[in-house]
């Protein structure tokens, strides 16, 4: 009898280990999972009110060039920021306004030049975007990361986030993004299926915010698996030494 129970209890442990494991099919990406997303090729982001753009300028006026680039904070030289008003526009010292919302920061980088060559002949300038930036929001891990190139995907954006794909539930994937009519957006998908390529979902948008929920399973996940076993080890090895010493 009292072995009947104790085996019983472990097969009940064990039960509920591995019934409550975290599959394959729930964690691997590319998988032929038809979902049927808009297709949608990569478009280049286009600059909207509130982004912010720094300008580095280089000319043979050397005093202009040193006033214009820099400013000092914190006894370091860093580029100046410009952010977009509600009128699409941003101020450049010493220039005047450059309309450059609804436009690529290449586009943008041709107007700011073309209104700088109005006044200086030899300027050249380059535009970047200051608020380059995704946002990740997960059970294991949060934080702010750079887009660092322009068609980056979804899966670069996992990858350098460093987030633990078994605490995820890749079947409810949100990105929180501001529509082309300036609405925010929040659209929910599979990870899990090939058809993200295709989709509105796979490349990300600078100030985009990716929401990974926790898989229901996550506490069996194979991170805290020994955590969880050592845990149990402990009342196992008691139940037996019980059973087996002193007749439980």
């Amino acid at each position: 009898m009292k072995y009947t129970l104790y085996f019983l209890l472990l097969s009940i442990s064990i039960s509920g280990i591995f019934s409550s494991c975290i599959s394959s099919e729930e964690i691997n990406y590319l998988q032929a999972i038809d979902k049927q997303y808009p297709l949608q090729e990569f478009k280049e982001y286009k600059l909207d009110v509130g982004d912010m753009i720094s300008c580095a300028i280089s000319s043979s006026d050397q005093e202009l060039v040193s006033t214009f680039n820099t400013v000092i904070t914190n006894n370091q030289n860093v580029l100046k920021t410009y952010t977009i008003y509600e009128d699409s526009t941003v101020i450049l010292p010493f220039f005047g306004t450059a309309k450059v919302a609804g436009h690529t920061i290449q586009e943008a980088e041709i107007i700011v030049q073309n209104l700088m060559q109005q006044s200086v002949k030899d300027v050249q300038v380059k535009v970047t975007m200051a608020n380059n930036f995704f946002y990740i929001y997960a059970n294991d891990k949060r934080g702010s990361y750079q887009v660092y190139k322009d068609n980056m995907t979804i899966y670069q954006a996992l990858a350098i986030s460093q987030q633990t794909t078994g605490l995820m539930d890749l079947t409810r994937v949100s990105i929180v993004r501001k529509g082309p009519d300036g609405n925010t957006q929040v659209k929910t998908f599979d990870l899990r299926s090939q058809d993200v390529i295709q989709s509105e979902y796979y490349y990300i948008k600078p100030n985009d915010v990716i929401y990974f929920p926790t898989n229901k399973n996550s506490f069996f996940n194979i991170s805290s698996m020994s955590s969880f076993i050592t845990t149990m080890s402990v009342p196992l090895q008691f139940l037996l030494y019980s059973i087996i010493y002193r007749g439980f």
